[in-house]
C-alpha cells in the first residue's frame, strides 16, 4: 500500500526534474531561438556592415558585394574578403543573374562575374542600355532606345547571344527564357492613347514563334516553370500558356495583386481585400495549396524552395507552402529586403547592414 501511495509523488518528482533540465538546456534544444508553441522567434546571429558608406551594395547567399568607383569587393558574414576586382568604369548597379552577378557600369557596359569572383564576360555597348533585366536561370536582356526605334538583345551570363529584335516604340517590362530554345518578353507600348501589351516568344533565330496582344493591361512578371510552361502575371490573375501560345489555365482573383513572388516550386500572391490582405499560395499547375490573411499590407514577399517570407519595415514571418507560420522576427531597425539563402538561413538587409538570422526548423 505504501509503495502505491509513493508512486504519484515519484512521477511528479520526475516531471519537475525534466522541466528543470529543459529550462537549463533550452538554448541547446532551440539553437538560440525562443519557441512559442510551434512558432519560433528568430534572432540575429551575425551582422555585416559595408566598408564604405558610398558603395553600391548587393547581397545573396550570405555574401555582401560592394562596388565603389571602379572597385568590386565580396565579403562573407565574418568580414573576410573573398575576392576583389578592378573594373574599367564606375559601378552603378549590381544584379543577380543565375548563380552569378551582372555589374552595370553606367549603362555603357556590363561585366558578369561568377560567385567565385571570376570575370565571365565583358561587354561594351555602342548604344547605352535603356534597361537591363536578368533571369533566375542566368539570361540577360539588354534593351536599347535609339532615335527611331527600340530593340533588345538576349545573352547568357558568358556572353553567348541567343536572340535580338526590333520592338519599335515598345519597352520590355519582363522576360524569361529557356537557354537554347525560346525566349519570351512582355512588351508595353504607350505611344498611343491606349496601353498596348504584347507577349511574344522568339527562337534562337530571333523569329517570333507566337504572340498575344492585350489592351490596358500590364504584365509585370513572366516565368517559365521547370516543365517549360509559361506563367504570366496580370493585374488580377495568373495565366498559364502552352509552348504554342495557347492559354490553357488561369486563376482569377477578386481584387488586384499588390505583391507577387515566384520560387522554383510555388507562387505567393498578395491580394488587397476589404480591411485586410489575402495571401494565396499556388503551385505551377495554378492549384491553390494554401491561403492566409494579414491585416497590413506587406512591403515585400520572397519565395524560397520550401518556405516564403512576408515582411514590412518592422518584422517578418516565415511560412511553409501551406501558409503555416513557422517563425517570426521583429527588427529594431528598418527592414529593406530579405531572402532565404542556399543554407536555409534567413538574411535581412537593413539600412545597409546584412544580418543573418538563426536557422529555423523545416
Amino acid at each position: 500500500m505504501g509503495r502505491k501511495r509513493a508512486l504519484p509523488y515519484f512521477i511528479l518528482a520526475v516531471a519537475i526534474l525534466a522541466i528543470a533540465l529543459l529550462l537549463i538546456f533550452k538554448d541547446s534544444f532551440f539553437s538560440g531561438n525562443t519557441a512559442i508553441g510551434d512558432v519560433r522567434r528568430l534572432e540575429v546571429d551575425e551582422e555585416l556592415v559595408p566598408i564604405s558608406n558610398d558603395s553600391t551594395l548587393f547581397s545573396y547567399n550570405g555574401i555582401m558585394i560592394g562596388g565603389e568607383n571602379y572597385n568590386l569587393r565580396a565579403r562573407n558574414m565574418e568580414g573576410t574578403v573573398l575576392w576583389t576586382l578592378k573594373l574599367k568604369e564606375n559601378i552603378s548597379d549590381i544584379k543577380r543573374c543565375g548563380s552569378g552577378v551582372v555589374v552595370n557600369m553606367g549603362n555603357k557596359g556590363i561585366v558578369t562575374v561568377s560567385k567565385a569572383g571570376e570575370v565571365l564576360w565583358q561587354y561594351e555597348m555602342t548604344v547605352p542600355a535603356y534597361n537591363i533585366l536578368c533571369s533566375d536561370e542566368g539570361l540577360i536582356l539588354i534593351q536599347y532606345k535609339e532615335d527611331t526605334y527600340n530593340s533588345f538583345e538576349i545573352f547568357n551570363i558568358k556572353g553567348v547571344k541567343y536572340c535580338s529584335a526590333i520592338i519599335n516604340s515598345a519597352h520590355v517590362i519582363s522576360f524569361d527564357g529557356i537557354a537554347g530554345k525560346y525566349y519570351t518578353v512582355a512588351l508595353l507600348d504607350v505611344s498611343s492613347d491606349k496601353v498596348l501589351t504584347k507577349i511574344a516568344t522568339y527562337n534562337n533565330k530571333s523569329e517570333i514563334l507566337w504572340a498575344n496582344n492585350f489592351e490596358n493591361i500590364i504584365i509585370p512578371i513572366i516565368k517559365y516553370s521547370e516543365k517549360g510552361e509559361l506563367i504570366a502575371v496580370f493585374e488580377n490573375s495568373i495565366k498559364k500558356f502552352k509552348a504554342d501560345g495557347k492559354m490553357f489555365k488561369d486563376f482569377n482573383f477578386s481584387n488586384s495583386i499588390t505583391k507577387l513572388s515566384m520560387g522554383k516550386n510555388f507562387i505567393v500572391s498578395i491580394v488587397k481585400n476589404t480591411g485586410f490582405y489575402d495571401v494565396f499560395i499556388h503551385d505551377y499547375n495554378l492549384k491553390q495549396i494554401g491561403t492566409a490573411a494579414v491585416k497590413t499590407k506587406p512591403m515585400g514577399v520572397f519565395v524560397g524552395d520550401t518556405h516564403f517570407l512576408l515582411y514590412d519595415k518592422d518584422s517578418l514571418t516565415v511560412s511553409n507552402r501551406q501558409s503555416k507560420v513557422t517563425a517570426i522576427y521583429e527588427s529594431n531597425i528598418d527592414i529593406n529586403s530579405t531572402y532565404i539563402g542556399d543554407d536555409s538561413r534567413v538574411y535581412i538587409i537593413s539600412n545597409r547592414k546584412l544580418q543573418k538570422l538563426s536557422m529555423y526548423k523545416r
